[in-house]
Order: C-alpha cells, then structure tokens, then sequence
C-alpha cells in the first residue's frame, strides 16, 4: 500500500496556572520577573509568551509539548514557596469543526485540567494524549504531588540555585552554606525524584507528538 504522507497539525502545549493561597499584591511582586525570565529561557519553544491574564493567573503556550514538564518545574522554583496549580492541554490550534469537538479545543482543554487539578487537589494536570496517556499523565502526576508540596522553603532556594549553577559547590558559595548542606537539601528536596518524573512525562509527550503514518 502507498504511504500517505499528509502533514498533520503541529501540537502545542498550552498550559494555564493559578497561584494560590497568598495575597494578589504578593503574587504580582513575584510574577513579573519569573515569567520574564521563563520566556527568556523558553524562547526557541514559546509558542505565545507567558503573561499574567488575572490577579492570580498565569497562561501561555510551547510549541514542544515535550517541553512542558521541565517549563513548569522552572516556574515552581521561580515562585516557591508560593504554589502552583497547573493545567495542560495538548492540542492544535485548529478550530473545532462540529458539535462533537466543541469544548475540546487545546485551550478549552487547558482550562478544564486546571478546573481537574483543583478539583482533585492535585498540583498537575494534563488533557488531550487520549484517554489512556491522561489516565497515565495523571496518576504520575499525583505520585508526585506529596514530593513537591513537602519542600522547605531552604530546599527550593537550593533547587533553584543548582538549575541554575549546575553544582553544588558553586550552590554552597552563592548560600553561604557547606556543600553537604546543598546535597542535604537537594536530596531532602527530592530532586532527583521529581526530575525522573518529568523526564518520564516528556519521553512520552515526545512520542505522542510525532507524526504518525497512515497505510
């Protein structure tokens, strides 16, 4: 049989968060400069930049759905310890074309994991992999929950630095603290952990956006 080879939609990653918990002013002081800083260092995948669209509310999208995980891991860090509440769909931009496919847009699925995630209590939630990739994106994402809520506020500022500096002595010398100090940190931060976990949900998002072949 020939191969059809028709180009499909390029998937995006539209991903809504709400900050919650704290103040609008205190949010607003902090939003500024992460989301800067996330669209600067985002920029080859940014896909519509990342503003602030309400008091408590951030959205934006990534042309490399694969992206996403480590996106959203940045922005923790850029935030903490305030928490963060995410929301991910996986689409196109294509418009829905009939009744069946209302609501199922990528920016409406969007929306409706962040509504999920609040529901469940959840800090993470993705839509639009297909019933069985958001039944496994979700039940990941819900083991690692409990890892991400339990850090201190020393362990995130220790998180942040080593994404930043890459060691962790060069951590130790911009904290003042020992090296020991820094591995303790990062080790009670579980940061090999959650880093495995969003390497998982990218091999996956990677696999799911290839173009598929039709016989």
């Amino acid at each position: 049989m020939p191969i059809d080879k028709r180009r499909e939609s390029k998937l995006i990653a539209v991903i809504n968060a709400d900050v919650s918990g704290v103040g609008a002013a205190r949010v607003g002081r902090r939003l500024g400069p992460a989301l800067e800083r996330l669209n600067q260092l985002f920029a080859p995948t940014v896909a519509e930049p990342f503003t602030v669209t309400g008091a408590e509310r951030i959205d934006g999208a990534l042309a490399d759905p694969a992206q996403a995980p480590l996106c959203i891991s940045v922005l923790r860090e850029s935030l903490a310890p305030l928490q963060l509440r995410v929301g991910v769909g996986i689409g196109t931009t294509e418009p829905a074309h009939d009744a069946a496919a209302a609501g199922r847009d990528v920016y409406s699925l969007a929306r409706r994991a962040l509504e999920l995630a609040a529901r469940d209590d959840s800090l993470c939630r993705f839509l639009g992999t297909g019933e069985a990739g958001d039944v496994l994106l979700g039940a990941l994402c819900r083991l690692v929950d409990p890892l991400v809520r339990a850090r201190t506020p020393k362990q995130w500022e220790a998180l942040a630095a080593y994404r930043e500096l890459g060691h962790q002595r060069a951590v130790a010398e911009l904290l003042g603290v020992t090296r020991q100090s820094v591995g303790d940190r990062l080790t009670a931060g579980h940061r090999r952990a959650v880093e495995e976990a969003d390497a998982a949900v990218a091999t996956y998002l990677s696999y799911f956006r290839r173009p598929r072949i039709k016989l």
